[in-house]
């Protein structure tokens, strides 16, 4: 059977959703294939790359999915920085046989975000949607340059209207909710199929 790790912070653990309902658990069931939720809420990229191999390599999966990001920019962090470990964990993949797919985070619904009583990012608001959608055309043009797969999470979680979709998000702004879960989950299966 098919092994993939789905490695990432609360947006692939499942903040606030029962494991059951996380985007790995239901892709896994679809497909009838292994997922692994190495997802940790508040983790960054460095995070991600330091527990990567306990995480991934040990488990020898055939494919690993790396989503994060989010939270480096809420810390303000360099996109050069957020680039460099989610490569450096691409490359570490490779070497070791697994297929790396790079996962292009989620939008942040800044609407209900901007009402929640929580720490804000130290950049603003603003600024992080900004860095957040410059990180995404980054990661689309590295991974075509270094031949990397992606999956588009980011664009779905938009409207017709070019609006951050709000049903899918918690009340925060940040996490999917059940149905962003299915949502993930229905991009996960369609591009799962395609490649496997």
């Amino acid at each position: 059977m098919k092994t993939i790790v789905c490695h990432g912070d609360s947006l692939t653990e499942g903040a606030e959703v029962d494991q059951s309902d996380t985007w790995p658990a239901l892709a896994e069931k679809e497909l009838n294939i292994r997922l692994v939720n190495s997802g940790i809420s508040g983790d960054t990229t460095g995070g991600l790359l330091s527990r990567f191999y306990h995480d991934v390599i040990q488990h020898r999966p055939d494919m690993v999915i790396i989503m994060a990001g989010t939270n480096d920019l809420w810390w303000d962090l360099s996109i050069n920085v957020i680039l460099a470990n989610i490569f450096s964990m691409a490359c570490q993949a490779q070497h070791h046989n697994i297929v790396p797919v790079i996962g292009l985070p989620l939008p942040v619904h800044t609407d209900a975000a901007e009402q929640q009583n929580m720490l804000a990012p130290i950049g603003g608001f603003k600024k992080c949607v900004k860095k957040l959608s410059e990180l995404v055309n980054d990661l689309c043009e590295t991974a075509e340059i270094s031949e990397v797969a992606w999956i588009d999470f980011y664009h779905a979680f938009y409207d017709q209207q070019g609006n951050v979709s709000g049903k899918y998000f918690f009340e925060d702004g940040l996490h999917p909710n059940k149905d962003g879960h299915r949502r993930l989950a229905e991009i996960t299966t369609r591009f799962l199929r395609s490649v496997l």
